[in-house]
């Protein structure tokens, strides 16, 4: 991005990107199974069957009234769909099942359902859309290249784009069935991690039969030393003192920004590393063999002198918090990961991005941004691009992207909540980062009136600025098709959930941001899918607020209710 382009309250939302790790490409011609918004059965459970049979039954039904295929390849044909996660909710008696397409074993790239049923088996929710046009797919399975050949291709393509790369960080390969222009393609999906020359996650779909490449985006998502804890203290970015826990390393006499923070019982390692500006825009983690992820922020003393490197520990620390008290979460993939952030990539980097393995922060030009690091509600936007990334694993474009940037944005708005006072309490990204110099000039986006935000009139919105309802939503092809700036419709109707308000004459009856964080975790946990649109991000939602606070009398609760007007004020309707 050239800055002198853009006024400063002028976003380009690609570059301004708060990133995340997934991108996505969505399913085409699909039949989708969506329930009413109401607790009653919508697929009664034949007798006899077990939890697993009912989720295939009740799947297989929705494909019964299409003609039977002929045989796609010499194998033998297998099911459609595959169980591939179950979680139970043992209060309300009720299990979760999330399955994904495949052709002839092969997983269809962006497939998914969740199923829910009652503690009876019935079908009583279905969230993700079934294809129907998988049955009449004719292709064959069995790849011509091999996957190290697939390998090359992508990473020859990947040099090709960001020039020569010594080390990669890693490569993970799958064979993935792709979805492209009403056709299906039997690919390798190469997924390469990249530090130097450039950073990246790249997505290739090498076709598994001629090479080609498909498709491909960037989603920029050794033996321990004796030690111990020693009480530390330093200034972050604010100016203020922070006293903090930090790793002694008896060996060497260093001490480190590396901490065991416990909550309920259960540990997650924390550790914050420089870049030491290495490279231009590159982050920094290096060779996954080795385990880089850049240099060591150390002291001889018990004070540190970063006040970056302070603030990004300080504020990991604070939205794992945020995660393990409120939602019962052990860290980002709910197992106890280690938490890492590296500060100070690049020179006068103005980006903050989670890269699929760690925080990543800028220090910023000074003019357009000060320190990413410096921004509780940042951090608490990447991180949960981690958690999204082990739950939902929503897409990186179209609307499922869109989502995706949402929800990130309305955990990092109430991570940072819930650490302040009542009256110091806001609906806004990046308030503390955002043009510096300007006081109150409204931080990067805002979740309460997302137009006071403008865009640049390449985009062609309407005033150039945020839409807050659907119709208004940008329809091209940049920002992979308008992530981050679609992603303002969602956050509008989260702001009414909580706020209540009046929107394009709906009225809704808020319901406070303690509620909608339990309605919305719920809802990002268990039913939604990686293609998930925004009809269905309405449907989790509702569903979610039936299961945690249920209908009486007939009626929906206030909760519900609340969860349905916003949905009706931003056009997105049932």
């Amino acid at each position: 991005m050239k800055k002198k382009n853009f006024t400063k309250k002028v976003i380009l939302p690609t570059a301004l990107a708060l990133s995340v790790t997934f991108t996505g490409f969505s399913p085409l011609s699909t039949y989708a199974a969506i329930q009413t918004e109401t607790n009653e059965v919508i697929w009664q459970a034949p007798k006899g069957l077990n939890k697993e049979e009912v989720v295939q039954a009740y799947l297989q039904d929705q494909l019964k009234d299409q003609p039977q295929p002929k045989a796609r390849s010499s194998k033998k044909n297998v099911n459609q769909f595959k169980i591939i996660d179950e979680q139970v909710d043992k209060q309300i008696g009720t299990t979760h099942m999330k399955t994904v397409e495949q052709i002839n074993g092969v997983p269809v790239y962006g497939s998914g359902q969740t199923i829910s049923l009652d503690e009876d088996l019935n079908v009583y929710a279905s969230i993700g859309e079934v294809n129907n046009e998988l049955v009449k797919v004719n292709i064959n399975t069995t790849p011509t290249i091999t996957e190290e050949e697939a390998e090359s291709q992508a990473k020859a393509a990947i040099e090709n784009e960001i020039g020569a790369i010594k080390d990669y960080d890693g490569i993970e390969t799958d064979l993935m069935v792709f979805p492209k222009n009403d056709e299906y393609h039997l690919t390798y999906l190469v997924k390469a991690s990249t530090s130097i020359p450039e950073p990246g996650y790249f997505h290739y779909f090498i076709d598994a039969h001629t090479g080609e490449v498909q498709h491909h985006f960037n989603a920029l998502h050794s033996a321990e030393p004796e030690t111990e804890t020693v009480s530390a203290r330093g200034l972050d970015l604010l100016g203020k003192m922070q006293n903090f826990n930090a790793t002694k390393n008896i060996e060497t006499g260093k001490t480190h920004l590396y901490s065991l923070e416990t909550v309920k019982n259960r540990s997650v390692p924390i550790h914050t590393y420089d870049a030491q500006r290495m490279g231009e825009t590159p982050f920094i983690l290096l060779s996954a063999l080795l385990g880089f992820t850049g240099f060591e922020v150390e002291t001889a003393s018990n004070f540190f002198y970063d006040p970056a490197a302070i603030s990004a520990q300080q504020n990991s620390i604070k939205v794992n918090k945020y995660y393990q008290n409120v939602h019962d979460r052990n860290s980002l993939d709910n197992d106890g990961m280690k938490i890492i952030s590296t500060v100070h990539i690049g020179e006068k980097w103005n980006n903050a991005a989670w890269n699929g393995k760690q925080m990543l922060y800028g220090d910023g030009d000074g003019s357009y941004f000060s320190s990413l690091a410096g921004a509780l509600d940042v951090a608490g936007h990447e991180m949960t691009h981690g958690v999204i990334t082990n739950t939902a694993n929503l897409t990186y474009e179209g609307e499922s992207g869109a989502l995706n940037e949402s929800i990130a944005d309305i955990f990092g708005v109430l991570a940072e909540n819930h650490s302040k006072a009542e009256e110091d309490k806001n609906w806004v990204i990046g308030e503390d980062v955002y043009t510096p110099n300007i006081p109150g000039d409204g931080g990067l986006r805002s979740l309460e009136n997302p137009k006071d935000n403008s865009l640049h009139p390449n985009y062609g919105m309407k005033d150039n600025a945020y839409p807050d309802h659907y119709d208004d939503r940008y329809l091209g092809e940049l920002d992979k098709g308008g992530v981050h700036i679609n992603s303002s419709i969602n956050n509008k109707a989260a702001y009414l959930i909580a706020e209540g308000g009046d929107h394009y004459g709906t009225t809704v009856n808020g319901i406070g941001s303690d509620k909608l964080g339990k309605i919305l975790y719920k809802a990002l946990t268990v039913y939604l899918v990686p293609s998930s649109n925004f009809t269905e991000m309405r449907e989790a939602m509702v569903q979610s607020a039936r299961d945690l606070y249920p209908d009486r009398n007939g009626e929906p609760s206030a909760e519900t209710a609340a969860v349905m007007a916003a949905y009706d004020s931003i056009g997105v309707l049932e």
